[in-house]
């Protein structure tokens, strides 16, 4: 079984080929020593952290599996069972299998995973080949889909947020990675509607990574009357289905509900991939069986995609592992294991949802910790997510000593009654210091914005003053402008008026000298006249 996770603020993602820094090769025949140095992937990062903590309680919840209370993996009576009686009867076979891998496992895991009493579905018709760990079989059906699913797209969807392994895994194997809406962050519930938008969107013939019987790393699972509609839509988009199918029968405790979805595709007649794992419910992860299968329509198509998966399988691994093969198929084919084993799936699955009510309870009744915490009841299978920030998920880590996964999810396997106090009440605490914080930051913010508005307020009062004060000084400058203005032209006026009189005396000045010019002249001429007329009179008497 594994673990992986996406990118997250706190946790950075597996390396793509792409280091944390550059060396530079000092010797020529040392030619690696210019290598990057790769990134750790998130949960790698997250047991380092839980490994450096020296606190005595801290807890690690990113550990995969359904574990014991010790912390050791969980391994069911009927696996121990069927573990000695192999060995005692020395039944196991140490001859290496075929690529394909053991067939009596193969037969056993298909017909427990699509079931064997529906007509529109024949088993004869799917293709199957053992891989090693549910990782080695989404590689083997990446490689495969990405060679043979069409040349019209090499797309994949997962949903989001999704593992980081599964991710880098698909990518590596030639895929182009894209994402669907699956999580509604507000709700913890599917986003129904952006899943729905974005599968209606994907070109035809891509491939749709689809989690049955709860998801990972969300817990987060679609209702029947989903499921329906996201079949009819794979349908009419020929959309491929990439099923994983890791915790059958954990999610509700019954193993044929759990496989519901994965049988109704494959009984539409979708050509269905899965990814099947048993490692889980057996706890057999140091073996981590694992089957590909792939369904088709006719017993030679089956055969030509055997043989592909055969192709590929031969570039991946020559022979998988024997041990949890045989494990697997005894517990699947033993008529008295089998119904036992299934029993203990269904305690396996009825414990995880006592550590789910549980929890919902001490959080949402006993500490009444802020937030809406039905998202946990609700989600199903191994892992589950609590919707903290990353600043809460940081607080946890570095306050609480509680390590969870990128996205704030953690594994329900490794929770016992004492650790689910204590992770409830470090939630609650980080939570608070987290409102707290948060109400600090505002009061910061809400301080600052009132200094900013003061400043502001005070800064447009010097500049009104300013402005006033400007207006003021133009005021006086047109006032005195105006006086001297009015003053020049009262002295232009008094310079006129001036001018005028003074040419009125002129004027005057010379009429009265062209007078008396005038009354001389007269006077001169009077006399004249006199002195003619005496002259006249003169002359007059002298004649006479």
């Amino acid at each position: 079984m594994r673990y992986g996770s996406r990118q997250s603020s706190q946790l950075s993602s597996a390396s793509q080929g792409r280091g944390t820094g550059e060396g530079e090769a000092t010797d020529p025949r040392d030619i690696w020593s210019a290598l990057p140095t790769a990134r750790p992937d998130p949960a790698s990062r997250v047991s380092a952290a839980y490994n450096a903590d020296a606190s005595s309680s801290k807890i690690d919840l990113s550990l995969p599996g359904f574990r014991e209370d010790s912390g050791k993996p969980f391994l069911p009576p009927t696996v121990r069972h069927a573990e000695k009686q192999l060995r005692n009867a020395e039944l196991f076979n140490r001859d290496a299998l075929p690529v394909w891998g053991d067939e009596r496992f193969l037969a056993e895991g298909i017909k427990f995973a699509y079931g064997s009493d529906h007509a529109k579905l024949k088993l004869e018709n799917i293709a199957a080949i053992q891989a090693s760990t549910l990782t080695g079989a989404l590689r083997l059906a990446g490689t495969f889909l990405s060679r043979f699913s069409g040349p019209s797209s090499r797309s994949i969807y997962l949903p989001s947020p999704t593992t980081e392994e599964d991710t880098s895994t698909l990518r590596d194997a030639g895929l182009d990675i894209r994402h669907y809406r699956y999580l509604d962050r507000k709700t913890g519930a599917v986003d129904f509607d952006g899943l729905q938008a974005d599968l209606q969107a994907a070109p035809a013939r891509s491939v749709v990574m689809l989690y049955v019987s709860g998801s990972v790393p969300t817990g987060v699972d679609l209702s029947d009357a989903q499921w329906r509609m996201i079949t009819t839509i794979l349908q009419e988009r020929s959309l491929i289905p990439l099923v994983v199918l890791a915790f059958q029968g954990l999610a509700t405790g019954d193993a044929v509900k759990d496989a519901q979805p994965l049988r109704l595709m494959a009984q539409e007649g979708l050509p269905v991939v899965l990814c099947q794992s048993f490692d889980a419910m057996m706890g057999l992860y140091s073996d981590s069986p694992s089957i590909l299968s792939v369904v088709s329509q006719s017993p030679e198509t089956k055969s030509r995609v055997d043989s592909q998966l055969r192709a590929v399988a031969r570039g991946m691994h020559v022979h998988p592992s024997p041990w949890g093969a045989h494990i697997a198929h005894v517990i699947l084919s033993d008529a008295k294991l089998h119904p036992a084993w299934l029993n203990e799936i269904k305690a396996m699955s009825g414990r995880l949802r006592s550590v789910r009510d549980k929890l919902y309870d001490l959080l949402a009744n006993k500490f009444k910790t802020p937030g809406n915490w039905i998202h946990i009841k609700r989600s199903v299978g191994l892992y589950c997510t609590t919707l903290l920030s990353p600043i809460i998920n940081d607080i946890l880590g570095t306050k609480r000593h509680i390590y969870l996964l990128p996205h704030g999810s953690f594994s329900l396997g490794s929770l016992n009654s004492l650790k689910i106090e204590q992770l409830a009440r470090s939630i609650d605490s980080a939570v608070l210091a987290s409102i707290h914080e948060a109400e600090q930051v505002q009061a910061q913010q809400l301080a600052m914005e009132l200094a900013l508005a003061a400043a502001k307020e005070a800064a447009a009062r010097e500049e009104a003053e300013a402005l006033a004060a400007d207006q003021a000084r133009e005021e006086d400058r047109m006032l005195m402008e105006n006086s001297i203005a009015s003053a020049i032209e009262a002295q232009r006026r008094a310079e006129e008026e001036e001018r005028d009189r003074e040419e009125e005396e002129r004027r005057r000045m010379e009429e009265d000298l062209e007078l008396d010019q005038a009354v001389r002249k007269a006077a001169e001429r009077a006399q004249i006249a006199r002195q003619a007329e005496a002259i006249l009179a003169s002359i007059g008497a002298g004649m006479g």
